[in-house]
This record gives C-alpha cells, sequence and structure tokens, in this order.
C-alpha cells in the first residue's frame, strides 16, 4: 500500500509532462471538489499546463471551486459545463458533446483533441427513496453505473487521443467487490424485494468490474480504468436536505469522533484521486505495464492490467476479484447487458420528447 508521502511523489512528477485536459464529472462538490482542488496544487507552478472541466448542476459552487482553483494555479484554464441530471443518459450525452466540441474547436496546446483524465465522483444520495428517471433507469443505479459508462464510451474518442494515457476514475465502491456466491449473476437494477443500499452497490460493483475489465481489452494500450472506494470523506452531501433528518441529526453527533479515527482528509482524499491517473495505473499492455515493481495490479491480478478495483489509499485489492464466479463468458454477458440497457434507455428518453 503506498503511503501518502510517496502519493504526493508520484503526483508531483504530472506537471513535467505533457499538458493535461481533465474532466469532473461532479466536481462542484465534495470529492470531486477536492480532486479540483488537488490538480490546482500540484500544477500551481505549472497553471498554463491544466484544463478542466468542471460538470455539475450548481453553477455558484461550481464558480466557486473554480475561483478558488485559478487563484492557486495562475494561468490554468477552468470552464464549467451545466448538467441537470446526471443519471440521464441523454445529460450525459450533451455534456460530453459539449466538451468534444470545446476541445475540437480549441484544442490545448495544439494537437488533436483529447482527454487525459475523466473523474466521475456524482452519485445519487445514498438514503434517498428510489426514482425512475424518465428513460426508465433507477437514478441511483444510472448515476453509479450505467450513466457513467456512458460518459466513457462518448468520452472515448478523446479519451484514447492522449498522448500519454487516458484515465478513467470512477468513485463508489472499488475494492468492495464480490460476496458473490456461485450461481448468482447480479446485473441490472435489483428487484424490489432486495433493493437496498448494500445490494445497489453488490449490482454496481460487479457490473462494473466486467465492464472495466471489457473496456480496457476494448482501448488496450490506450485506456486504464480504475474504480476507487474513497473510505468516509467528509463533504456537504452528508447534510443534503435530500437526506433523511435522522441521518443528518446522527451525522452531526458522530463527525467529530469519526474524524479523529475514521475520516480521510478532503487534501488526502484529494491526492489519492490524482494518483490514480499517474503512471502506476497503465494502460493494459503498454509499455509502462511491463514495469511489474511500479504498476498496481488489476481486478484480474495481472500487473498494470489496466482495470484496477482500489481502497481509499489507492491499494489494489490482491488476487483475482471474483474468481469463485467468473466463467469463460461472464465479461461479453456483462458488457451485453450495459449496452442493451443504454440503448433502450437512450431509445426510451428519445421517445419521451
Amino acid at each position: 500500500m503506498p503511503n501518502v508521502q510517496a502519493i504526493r511523489a508520484a503526483n508531483t512528477e504530472l506537471p513535467h509532462g505533457p499538458p493535461l485536459v481533465v474532466a469532473l464529472a461532479g466536481g462542484t462538490t465534495g470529492i470531486g471538489s477536492y480532486v479540483a482542488d488537488a490538480l490546482a496544487k500540484i500544477f500551481a507552478d505549472n497553471g498554463s499546463k491544466l484544463r478542466v472541466y468542471i460538470i455539475g448542476r450548481n453553477k455558484a459552487r461550481a464558480d466557486t471551486v473554480i475561483d478558488k482553483c485559478k487563484f492557486i494555479s495562475k494561468g490554468s484554464e477552468w470552464r464549467f459545463v451545466q448538467a441537470s441530471n446526471l443519471g440521464l443518459l441523454s445529460e450525459v450525452d450533451r455534456c460530453s458533446a459539449e466538451i468534444i466540441h470545446q476541445e475540437t474547436a480549441d484544442s490545448f496546446h495544439g494537437g488533436p483533441p483529447r482527454l487525459d483524465m475523466l473523474y466521475m465522483t456524482y452519485c445519487y444520495p445514498i438514503l434517498k427513496e428510489p426514482t425512475i428517471t424518465e428513460e426508465g433507469l433507477d437514478t441511483f443505479i444510472s448515476t453509479t453505473y450505467y450513466s457513467r459508462i456512458r460518459f466513457i464510451t462518448q468520452l472515448a474518442p478523446l479519451l484514447t487521443a492522449s498522448p500519454v494515457t487516458g484515465h478513467v476514475i470512477s468513485v463508489y465502491a472499488g475494492g468492495m467487490e464480490d460476496g458473490t456466491k456461485p450461481g448468482e449473476f447480479p446485473v441490472g437494477t435489483p428487484s424490489s424485494e432486495i433493493y437496498n443500499l448494500n445490494t445497489v452497490r453488490k449490482h454496481s460493483a460487479f457490473m462494473k468490474t466486467f465492464a472495466f475489465e471489457e473496456l480496457a481489452e476494448q482501448y488496450a494500450g490506450r485506456l486504464s480504468l480504475v474504480h476507487i472506494y474513497p473510505g468516509l470523506v467528509d463533504g456537504p452531501g452528508f447534510l443534503s436536505p435530500e437526506m433523511p433528518i435522522w441521518f443528518r441529526f446522527v451525522w452531526r453527533l458522530l463527525k467529530p469522533l469519526l474524524s479523529l479515527f475514521a475520516m480521510t482528509s478532503s487534501d488526502d482524499c484529494g491526492q489519492v484521486m490524482v494518483y490514480l491517473s499517474t503512471k502506476h495505473f497503465p494502460a493494459k499492455g503498454s509499455a509502462l505495464a511491463t514495469d511489474t515493481s511500479e504498476v498496481a495490479k488489476s481486478t484480474l491480478d495481472e500487473p498494470g492490467g489496466g482495470a484496477y478495483g482500489v481502497g481509499q489509499k489507492g491499494d489494489a485489492v490482491p488476487g483475482i476479484r471474483y474468481e469463485k464466479v467468473r466463467e469463460w463468458d461472464t465479461r461479453q454477458k456483462v458488457w451485453q447487458h450495459t449496452i442493451d440497457v443504454i440503448e433502450g434507455a437512450v431509445k426510451s428518453g428519445q421517445m419521451n420528447v
């Protein structure tokens, strides 16, 4: 497990490489804003080499994040892309198209339009009553899985144009795989009889593990994908009006104690997230992946395997994930399910326009 000092040291190498273009989906608050802050600090003396897209609902919060980051990193470029609901695939498509348009019209430091890092930190409030989007998807599992896969596939042309490696980081429940018994195939939205936070996490983690392995194979040498569990990180979401009153009350009582023993600081969290986009997490089959002493192991237990499930310190979980339930065609089945659901949701949304 890398320590915080090693993580920070790895991050300091980023400004010495090519200029970076980053998209933060959910970057107006919480972990997304901590990533923005970390990038600004890392590029404090090299601001001209950093362009960041903040994707989110709240322009006022985005302006606060952007103003702070511009002050820290002089000369850096920050752009806001407004989104109403990232549980909707149509919104993901619109935001992706806007980024592609801006990069095509004004590529950063010349060269082809590109995106070097994509972070997805947004999520439906975990204790809020479930809702169904107008596209027919459960909003919780859409924001933790389907819409994130849609972001990746829509932005793949930019991500695979990165002069180094395109990095995708999905923040939710990485390293919390398994818990699946032989014969189970936890895909799609859990049925109403078993629907809860744990089953949504179980289904999301299962599908994302195999989907990321599929994408790592499709874009071998060009795309790295990381699924991370961030640990307990403080943020405004815990006190959101969308959370139950009882939870907000309990959180206020427990937070001082948790801060002492169990909580990751916003600064450390941001640094860990940036670390996931360094050479220690290479694309499958890339030259960097051959240095087995310097790279993380994938969910297939391969050094530099391109698809990673990690804990809150960027530590890869050892062993092959879902080893007891894997079959020769599990990955293909999960991927086909994902494509079918996304295509169906897109068609449903178009019919409702």
